[in-house]
């Protein structure tokens, strides 16, 4: 599959598959959300938190035991902590960019959010097809990884607004989550 690769995935994959590895993933994940509360706030960074709380299902892997494709597209012996199910890059990528997309979505204008939306979901394909193109995950590996994601997704989905009104009812919570003296609006900013 990786000679039917176009080599301008090939190239984008070498530049952003080393920032999902298990070692770059927390320093990615903490520049995004410290990116995220810059500029959409602590609720927004806070949901983001969740979306980097849920990628531990990639610790899956360890209890189904299921090996990576070899190069001769063979099953392999299973070795702990490199497990092939779920795709880890695949889980990140969808929960953690699909989270920065949806927060584009609530809290810029409709213009920016379609260029944030549509860099996410390219990082997330990208993500995804090249898994499976390098030999480092049998299909099924990212198909389940990202649904195992998509359904982090969407809980955080219908967890954002719901946790905002939960705040509001509860001081302690609200000073938490809400920058001083600024109500929690769904509503896109005008601009």
């Amino acid at each position: 599959m990786n000679q039917n690769t176009p080599a301008a995935v090939d190239r984008f994959a070498d530049l952003i598959d080393p920032a999902l590895t298990d070692m770059a993933a927390p320093v990615v994940f903490v520049a995004i959300a410290l990116l995220v509360w810059w500029r959409w706030g602590r609720y927004s960074a806070v949901m983001l938190g969740f979306a980097g709380a849920f990628t531990g299902l990639t610790r899956l892997g360890d209890l189904v035991e299921r090996p990576r494709p070899t190069p001769a597209v063979e099953w392999s012996g299973y070795s702990f902590g490199n497990g092939g199910y779920p795709s880890g890059h695949v889980v990140f990528s969808v929960l953690v960019l699909g989270t920065v997309a949806l927060l584009a979505r609530r809290q810029t204008t409709s213009r920016i959010a379609r260029w944030i939306v549509g860099a996410m979901s390219i990082l997330i394909a990208v993500t995804s097809w090249t898994r499976v193109s390098r030999l480092e995950h049998w299909p099924l590996d990212v198909v389940g990884g990202s649904l195992m994601a998509a359904a982090g997704l969407l809980g955080i989905t219908w967890l954002h607004p719901r946790l905002a009104s939960l705040a509001t009812g509860r001081p302690l919570l609200g000073r938490l989550l809400l920058a001083p003296g600024t109500p929690y609006s769904t509503a896109h900013p005008e601009v």
